[in-house]
C-alpha cells in the first residue's frame, strides 16, 4: 500500500432517475478530484436508487422500482466516460442483470481504463430477497496505490465478511450503504460506531463506510451518515451532515498502518486458529 487520499461520498440518488443520479455521480466525483482523492465510493445502488418488491413484483414503497441495468452496457459505458473524464477510480452501486436473468445488488468498480471488476452484494435481508439474489464471492481489488474489498451494507452486520477480506490482504473496506428508517442521523452514528470500528480494530485495516441522504421518491428517507476508521478503529474523518450531500476526504496512510500492525499481539489476525474454528462448527 502507498499514501492516498480516498473520498466518500454520501448522495441522494432518485429511483429510476439514473440521468439525475448520473448528473449528481459527475459532480460530487468532479468535488472529490478537485480536492485531491485518487479513488472514491458512492452509496448502495447510486445509479438506479432504493427500493424493493413485494413478492407479487410490485413496489413495497412507493411507486418506481429501480431499473436493472445489464453490466456491461450503456449505462456501464456512461459510467465509464464520466471516470475517463476526471481520470479516476470510483465505486457505485446499481441492481445488475446477469445473463442468466438474476438480479443482484451489484457494487462496480471503474477506472479510467474500463470497468475493473464487481462486488455482489452477499447477504440479502428478508425485505430485499424478493428484489435481487444473494452473490457467492468476495472478491478483492488492487488499484494502484491499495488492495481493498467491499461490504454492502447489511454484509457489514457479519464479522467473517471483513476478516476473509483481510486474509485475502486488502488493507481498506469500503462499506457503501442505503440505510433509511426512522433513526435520526446522530442514532444511526451511533449504532455504526458500535461495530463499524470494530472491523477495523480486529483486522487491522481501515474502513470507510458511506449512506445514501435525503428523500429518493419512493417512500425511503436517507440520514446521510458517512466516516472512515484508521486500522486501529478511530474515527479519522466523517459527514457534517445527516440532510445533504457531502464528499467526506480522509488520508489513508501507509506509516499508520505499519504502526497499527507493529506490535504483534494487536495485530490479532496473526493468532488466528482457523483450523479450530471449523472443528467447532463441525461440532
Amino acid at each position: 500500500m502507498h499514501d492516498l487520499k480516498i473520498a466518500v461520498i454520501q448522495m441522494t440518488s432518485v429511483v429510476g432517475d439514473i440521468e439525475a443520479n448520473f448528473g449528481s455521480i459527475d459532480r460530487l466525483l468532479g468535488d472529490a478530484v478537485k480536492r485531491g482523492a485518487e479513488i472514491a465510493c458512492f452509496p448502495e445502488l447510486s445509479v438506479c436508487g432504493y427500493n424493493t418488491a413485494e413478492r407479487d413484483g410490485k413496489p413495497a414503497n412507493g411507486t418506481r422500482v429501480p431499473p436493472v441495468v445489464d453490466v456491461p452496457g450503456e449505462v456501464t459505458d456512461a459510467l465509464i466516460s464520466i471516470g475517463q473524464r476526471h481520470g479516476i477510480w470510483f465505486l457505485v452501486g446499481l441492481l445488475e442483470r446477469d445473463v442468466s436473468g438474476i438480479v443482484y445488488n451489484t457494487q462496480l468498480v471503474i477506472s479510467p481504463a474500463g470497468i475493473e471488476g464487481k462486488y455482489r452484494k452477499t447477504h440479502v435481508p428478508t425485505t430485499e430477497i424478493g428484489t435481487w439474489r444473494h452473490g457467492d464471492d468476495l472478491p478483492v481489488f488492487d488499484h494502484p496505490k491499495i488492495r481493498f474489498g467491499i461490504e454492502i451494507c447489511y454484509d457489514t452486520h457479519f464479522p467473517e465478511v471483513s476478516t476473509v477480506l483481510a486474509e485475502k490482504g486488502v488493507d481498506l473496506i469500503f462499506m457503501p450503504h442505503a440505510s433509511g428508517g426512522k433513526e435520526e442521523a446522530s442514532e444511526k452514528q451511533a449504532r455504526w460506531e458500535r461495530y463499524v470500528p470494530a472491523r477495523a480494530y480486529d483486522n487491522t485495516v481501515f474502513a470507510a463506510i458511506c449512506n445514501q441522504v435525503g428523500d429518493n421518491g419512493a417512500g425511503h428517507h436517507f440520514q446521510g451518515v458517512t466516516f472512515v476508521c484508521d486500522a486501529a478503529g478511530r474515527l479519522i474523518a466523517q459527514s457534517q451532515s445527516g440532510s445533504s450531500e457531502e464528499v467526506v476526504i480522509a488520508e489513508v496512510r501507509r506509516s499508520a498502518l505499519d504502526e497499527a500492525r507493529r506490535v504483534p499481539e494487536t495485530f490479532f489476525r496473526h493468532f488466528r486458529r482457523p483450523e479450530k474454528y471449523d472443528s467447532w462448527r463441525a461440532n
